[in-house]
């Protein structure tokens, strides 16, 4: 009984889990009232829960804080961008009746865009966390990950249907919800992105340093003639993926 209440035992560590979750979910959401800030915020928790899971404790709310103000820019242009598409796809579907005839074709496409865009955002968000990758860029290879990994993909999407129940089972979960599911599709983001460094272990993978476009031209290797087909002919090293 002494080593399960021990610093090393199960019961401090899950209760760590469940006190960083809590905190995390929390600075999530004061740091998304903004709304448009939603992007950063959410690329700032995968930043500190990939750290965590891989054995790389730091300060949560610095590395929190570090990791918002790092890709804030970028992370909010991403979700403001994403936000149009949404509002475009929903007006065409909400309207499919004025294209008449054409709908039975229009709707199953406007369908395909929709959850082609909910893939990327599951992707696209985390890659901006662990990588330095242009914005051109991180479109790419979020929406290449998202339709290769497709069993990845199923499975952030099942979490996300799990944590929805959960709230709607016991609706008080909302509050911890966004860092219960960033928390376990972290581990799933580390393994894909593993695959794309198989020479790199994962501690070093997801660790402090943020890959420069040249390292990864030379580093990277995500099976890299497919990562050369997502990408412009002639691009030097923006493959930081």
């Amino acid at each position: 009984m002494g080593s399960f209440f021990s610093m090393d035992g199960p019961f401090y560590k899950v209760g760590s889990i469940v006190a960083d979750i809590m905190l995390l979910s929390l600075y999530w959401f004061i740091f998304s009232i903004p709304i448009v800030t939603i992007g950063a915020s959410t690329t700032a928790m995968y930043y500190v829960m990939t750290r965590k899971i891989t054995n790389r404790d730091g300060y949560l709310f610095r590395d929190f804080f570090k990791g918002f103000k790092t890709n804030f820019k970028q992370a909010t242009i991403i979700w403001l961008l994403a936000l149009v598409v949404l509002a475009i796809l929903t007006l065409n579907i909400m309207n499919i009746d004025l294209v008449g005839s054409m709908k039975t074709l229009v709707f199953p496409v406007q369908i395909c865009f929709m959850i082609e865009l909910a893939l990327v955002l599951i992707y696209i968000f985390p890659i901006i966390s662990r990588f330095e990758v242009k914005l051109k860029e991180s479109f790419k290879f979020a929406f290449f990950m998202a339709n290769r990994h497709l069993l990845t993909s199923l499975g952030c999407i099942v979490i996300a249907v799990l944590v929805l129940l959960a709230i709607y089972m016991y609706p008080l979960i909302f509050l911890v919800a966004i860092g219960i599911y960033v928390y376990l599709t972290s581990f799933l983001m580390i393994r894909v992105f593993k695959k794309y460094r198989p020479e790199i272990a994962e501690e070093e993978m997801i660790g402090e340093a943020i890959l420069s476009p040249r390292a990864a031209e030379t580093e990277i290797q995500i099976n890299s003639q497919t990562l050369r087909d997502i990408s412009e002919p002639g691009a030097n090293g923006t493959e930081n993926q």
